[in-house]
């Protein structure tokens, strides 16, 4: 029979491994609200930036962006924050795995919420799949510089 153990080391034990927990759970937030994803479209015109929610944090567009189709561009805005917030999973697993360590249960149900809110797109848009929705009457429109609003 084992003689039962001191009520306050007992509870200096539980206040130890609350006060761990809570310290880990603070480095997790640090480390969680640090994360951030980039992503261009392929020719370069469109760099986004996305916070650890998803959410655009910086837009950049070159000149050549603006020379494009206003649908063109739009499309290829959303599509490049998409591919950005897919990069959220992996740029997670590298900033948690240092603080977690060996708790790989955390660190898959964080990713796995990851996962499940920013899912890896199955296929790549196609190349020109916004120029494909363009009228007879839309040349016209080509030829216009939206930048310097004026014709080419």
């Amino acid at each position: 029979m084992t003689t039962p153990s001191d009520p306050d080391e007992t509870l200096a034990g539980f206040r130890e491994r609350i006060e761990d927990k809570m310290r880990q759970a603070d480095r997790i937030r640090e480390a969680a609200s640090s994360v951030r994803a980039e992503e261009s479209n392929r020719d370069g015109s469109v760099r986004v930036t996305v916070d650890q929610n998803g959410n655009l944090a910086e837009l950049d567009l070159t000149e050549g962006a603006l020379r494009k189709r206003p649908e063109e561009l739009s499309s290829e805005i959303l599509s490049t924050v998409r591919a950005a917030q897919t990069r959220l999973t992996e740029r997670m697993r590298e900033a948690m795995e240092p603080v977690l360590g060996a708790d790989t249960e955390t660190l898959g149900s964080v990713l796995s919420g990851m996962r499940e809110r920013f899912p890896a797109e199955d296929a790549e848009p196609r190349e020109g799949a916004a120029a494909s929705t363009r009228g007879e009457d839309d040349e016209e429109f080509d030829e216009f510089d939206w930048m310097n609003s004026r014709r080419r």
